[in-house]
């Protein structure tokens, strides 16, 4: 994961889970104390064992406060903290002799914690890690205090600490599976909407946006011409086309409109809208026009689009080429006007554009403001 794609939300999801792992750290901490203060562990060995217990969560949290772990699969460290934590926990095992009971509860929490966010994998091979590090704790302290650490009664703790983790470990798996069934649906999910919003917004033949998208994004133009902001409609027909449908059929038709399409996206700027309006005829709503030659700048773009077209003649399946020429009427947005009227205005001035001669275009003249 790249660092600048953590966004400010997902770091602090990682800060609270490497804070709760840190508040378990230090109930883990208050437990010692009181283990001390009862005279089950020694003051000594317990504040030496306080601060690098811990150790983990503190340079998780550093890790991800400077971004230094972003860039990993796991950014809040949780394999490397649970490893770490475990080996607390043994230590702690270790000092409080009578009290070593109450260990497995905070181990038992550190593995829950672990199922819930390590994969299967991972939370398979902390399991086996920790039955070999509490084994090799237990083994050691029944050699070196074995009256206080019993080696029968460390074998049968040995024994329930196998029976509680391993089943611990199966669960982790069937969570995971879970988890990548969930996450798989999630992403067909997503996957299928997006489908649909294209279906909903984008014109099956030529890819480019449909009627309903053009009209929504109409609407948003409006409200940046009302505020002032110069912008247009320019309104392209295809020349002739039932003549190309007739001649050449329509698989050839549909390939001619697909190729129109192409033609006009490269053409138009990356802010402007373009789409299929329906049939042969394309719709572009220029925005952002230059300040006070929106009337000499409009009729150039859109001239633009008739050379574009015309200079890049449609290939053939059979061979050969077709050059298709396309006229557009061009209406400024007037102030007060709705989009149905400046739709109509640009209609009538494309139809004025095919009754001269076609491939051409035919701009109305701005009207002054009062």
């Amino acid at each position: 994961m790249n660092e600048s794609s953590a966004s400010p939300e997902r770091v602090r999801s990682w800060q609270r889970q490497v804070l709760v792992a840190l508040g378990a750290q230090l109930a883990s901490i208050g437990f010692m104390v009181l283990a001390a203060a009862q005279g089950a562990a020694e003051w000594p060995l317990v504040l030496a064992w306080a601060p690098p217990s811990v150790l983990g969560s503190v340079v998780a949290l550093l890790a991800l406060h400077h971004g230094w772990s972003h860039r990993l699969r796991d950014p809040a460290l949780t394999a490397p903290q649970m490893v770490w934590a475990n080996l607390s926990t043994a230590t702690c095992y270790a000092l409080c002799g009578p009290l070593r009971g109450a260990v497995f509860l905070m181990l038992c929490l550190t593995l829950l914690f672990s199922i819930v966010a390590l994969p299967a994998r991972t939370v398979r091979w902390l399991a086996l890690y920790t039955v070999g590090l509490f084994g090799a704790v237990m083994a050691a302290m029944s050699q070196l205090q074995p009256e206080r650490y019993p080696p029968a009664q460390e074998i049968a703790t040995f024994v329930l600490l196998v029976a509680s983790v391993l089943p611990m470990a199966l669960l982790a798996t069937r969570m995971s599976e879970l988890r990548e069934r969930m996450g798989r649906q999630q992403r067909e999910l997503a996957a299928a909407l997006e489908r649909i919003g294209q279906m909903a917004t984008r014109d099956e033949l030529t890819g480019l946006p449909n009627r309903r998208w053009l009209t929504e994004r109409l609407e948003h133009l409006q409200r940046r011409a009302e505020r002032g902001l110069d912008s247009c409609l320019a309104m392209v027909d295809v020349d002739h086309f039932k003549r190309i449908n007739d001649t050449h059929g329509h698989a050839v038709g549909d390939l001619s409109l697909r190729h129109v399409a192409a033609v006009l996206a490269r053409s138009v700027r990356a802010h402007d809208a373009l789409g299929r309006w329906g049939g042969e005829e394309f719709l572009v709503a220029y925005d952002d026009l230059p300040q006070g030659a929106v009337q000499t700048a409009a009729p150039q773009m859109a001239q633009r689009l008739c050379d574009a077209v015309r200079s890049a003649p449609v290939p053939l399946p059979s061979g050969g080429s077709l050059t298709v020429t396309v006229s557009v009427g061009v209406a400024l947005w007037r102030p007060g006007e709705s989009i149905a009227q400046t739709l109509e205005r640009a209609d009538g001035l494309l139809y004025q554009a095919k009754a001269q001669g076609r491939d051409r275009v035919v701009a109305d003249e701005p009207v002054a403001m009062a």
